[in-house]
């Protein structure tokens, strides 16, 4: 009997989803709306709980940071890119200030071995 230990696949946006309805009683009470702009479902090598700690984080720094009344979040997923991107964009003053967070699109420690230096010498 052979067990496949293929890694964990999980929705960016379900995360992202799950996390500002955590956050949103928070930044409701700072005054904030969150607006997100539109984006593809993206799937991630990775356990949801460690997208949405980290979504959380990000909601949570940008809350405690902004000074206007908009917070706006924004997944950046560009083809030949390594990771994948989520933005929050809050006003700062007589400005603007963007929060990030990235995830990989390989599975952690698999990377290196589609290259001939990651292959075992004998």
């Amino acid at each position: 009997m052979s067990v496949d230990h293929q890694p964990a696949q999980s929705c960016l946006h379900c995360a992202l989803a799950r996390a500002i309805r955590r956050e949103s009683g928070g930044l409701a009470a700072r005054g904030l709306s969150v607006n997100l702009g539109r984006a593809e479902a993206v799937w991630l090598p990775s356990p949801g709980a460690r997208l949405y700690r980290a979504l959380r984080r990000l909601l949570r720094e940008a809350g405690s940071q902004a000074e206007g009344s908009s917070l706006k979040l924004t997944v950046i997923d560009l083809t030949g890119k390594s990771h994948v991107e989520v933005t929050a964009t809050i006003a700062v003053g007589r400005g603007s200030r963007v929060l990030s967070c990235a995830f990989p699109r390989h599975a952690p420690g698999s990377l290196g071995a589609g290259f001939a230096e990651a292959l075992p010498v004998s």
